[in-house]
């Protein structure tokens, strides 16, 4: 986790962790990209990221939880599917 306070978070992170408390659909998704300027094939990332960080937790701790909760499911899947094995060689 990296530490961090509420108040170091940005208001597009602010955004991003309050549309993802509404459980939304792709397009308000999309709608919220456009209004940022943050490309849609990066919004993931963006929130993974803030996943890891102490000041999202504290600012929206049911989505992290389900961000993290959600990668755990994805990786273990990947483990028990062994297509990480493919990785490596």
């Amino acid at each position: 986790m990296v530490p961090g306070t509420v108040n170091e978070l940005s208001k597009h992170d602010r955004l991003i962790l309050d549309i993802e408390k509404t459980s939304p659909s792709h397009i308000e998704r999309e709608s919220l990209c456009e209004r940022i300027g943050l490309p849609i094939g990066r919004y993931s990332g963006v929130l993974e990221g803030l996943a890891d960080t102490d000041a999202a937790y504290s600012y929206a701790p049911s989505v992290v939880e389900r961000v993290r909760r959600l990668r755990s499911e994805r990786f273990a899947f990947e483990r028990r599917q062994r297509r990480w094995q493919r990785l490596l060689h």
